[in-house]
């Protein structure tokens, strides 16, 4: 068996149009293409999976035909009946969707090792999906790898999904797709408060009050010295913890888990890293992150299951990269 192994291949930042011809918004597939190049190389001497492309139907587990269709035609410069529900953010990522495709296959390529008893870990690249719904996207995610990902691992056999997020911003659409779903069990680490989720969902979603709601587990971290009388006036509800508590109530909600998982799929996103967006919030150091990915690996070790951990946000680009690597050196040798 391999231990582990890793998917970084430049075929997960293909794009239908030429770069110099599509604009992209702030921190959008220029910069993740940049931290794919970077990490190859970082990561260069580990085992590689080889490259696989999935199908626009693996896409259909967790999208709806309209939503992909729209995007297709979208990518083809073709007229559309009606643009579906996307941020700024998202402008023109529909020219990456075979990025998407080859990004969900080296998931899905990992998931076919693991069935086969062959793989134990695996880090996959793809671009970030955790804020695409079955028929929208925002915040630089179009459609959602992981999440279909978890819906192929079920027809091979993994019938019990853990999916954690300890990306700073609320898996939202993560969240979404598997509401009220008892076979996926999602527990997102997060900033209670963020301005941009505030902007561009609804900072409900991401509460322990929501997240009960619908059978999943919210964690959201507060500033310190953040008032919670604000937070009552503008109706969100239930528990919130500190930087500090995050350890603790992380590894409490991992031992209350609803049934033992079959699959442990990561969404590794740094940018909750002090150096990054998670200053005075989560306040990590890339220990923090060994620490996480120790956590985890204990319940995996525990429970004899694999683990997939899929590459998430990060906007500082040396800070997200040697985040990546401590994530990644203990994924590969705990």
């Amino acid at each position: 068996m391999t231990k582990f192994a890793t998917y970084l291949h430049p075929h997960t930042c293909y794009t239908s149009q030429q770069r110099d011809r599509a604009s992209f918004v702030g921190y959008s597939f220029p910069y993740f293409s940049k931290v794919r190049q970077n990490l190859a190389k970082l990561l260069q001497n580990y085992p590689t999976l080889p490259i696989k492309k999935a199908q626009y139907s693996d896409y259909l587990r967790v999208h709806t035909e309209d939503y992909l269709k729209t995007l297709a035609l979208m990518a083809l410069n073709q007229p559309v009946n009606q643009l579906p529900k996307l941020s700024g953010e998202c402008q023109n990522l529909e020219y990456c969707l075979p990025g998407y495709l080859y990004g969900l296959g080296g998931m899905l390529e990992a998931i076919d090792w693991m069935k086969k008893g062959s793989l134990e870990r695996a880090y996959c690249f793809s671009l970030p999906g955790h804020h695409a719904y079955a028929n929208s996207g925002h915040g630089y995610c179009l459609l959602n790898p992981l999440a279909a990902a978890a819906r192929y691992a079920q027809t091979q056999g993994f019938d019990k999904i853990l999916i954690i997020d300890w990306d700073i911003h609320h898996g939202d659409g993560t969240q979404s797709i598997f509401s009220n779903d008892k076979s996926v069990y999602c527990i997102s680490i997060h900033s209670a408060v963020d301005i941009y989720m505030a902007k561009a969902s609804d900072l409900k979603l991401g509460t322990t009050t929501v997240g009960d709601a619908i059978g999943h587990c919210n964690i959201p971290i507060l500033i310190q010295s953040f008032p919670l009388e604000v937070l009552a006036s503008e109706g969100l509800t239930g528990k919130f913890y500190h930087g500090e508590e995050s350890f603790e109530i992380f590894s409490e909600a991992l031992s209350k888990i609803p049934g033992k998982p079959d699959l442990i799929l990561i969404f590794s996103g740094y940018d909750s890293h002090k150096d990054d967006c998670g200053e005075n919030i989560t306040n990590w150091t890339n220990s923090d992150f060994e620490r996480l990915t120790k956590v985890v690996l204990d319940l995996a070790k525990k429970v004899s299951c694999p683990v997939l951990s899929s590459h998430g946000g990060g906007y500082n680009l040396s800070v997200t990269l040697s985040a990546a690597v401590s994530h990644v050196e203990v994924l590969a040798n705990y």
